[in-house]
């Protein structure tokens, strides 16, 4: 009789880190920048034929790729953390660099982020930036991990 709750106590466990997978794995498919993905330990320092410049800066180092618009940021740890794309081949949250700031917006809440201000919004452990013109045009996004 003792064995039957530990087994299931071990069966929840097991279940519940294939759902934490299958949530990460969601968000990921939303992302769709050259196959880039938040919290991959990929080192990434050429897109197609773009080589990356890098900087440090204050949680990490970032590497861009000008040639495809796309910006990588690292944590320390050496995983993906950020994640900024100008490229209007691209979306995140089928939002994309090109289309409207109101579409965006409304995008970003049908994603499920919740406003912050216009142009910044946030859901659970993600932040999510519109990069808009003064014309209302988005030329790029962000999203990030939040620490």
């Amino acid at each position: 009789m003792g064995a039957v709750p530990v087994y299931l106590i071990v069966c929840l466990l097991f279940l519940s880190g294939c759902a934490t997978e299958r949530i990460q794995h969601s968000r990921d498919q939303q992302l769709k920048v050259f196959g880039i993905e938040l919290y991959s330990p990929v080192d990434y320092r050429q897109i197609g034929e773009s080589t990356a410049t890098e900087e440090p800066c204050l949680k990490g180092y970032e590497r861009s790729f000008d040639a495809v618009d796309v910006t990588i940021g690292y944590g320390f740890n050496g995983k993906i953390r950020k994640i900024t794309t100008r490229n209007r081949s691209t979306s995140m949250f089928d939002i994309r660099p090109g289309m409207g700031l109101t579409e965006g917006q409304s995008r970003a809440v049908q994603a499920g982020f919740i406003p912050v201000s216009p142009v910044h919004y946030q859901k659970k452990d993600l932040s999510l930036t519109l990069l808009a013109d003064e014309n209302g045009m988005l030329f790029g996004i962000t999203v990030e991990i939040l620490d």
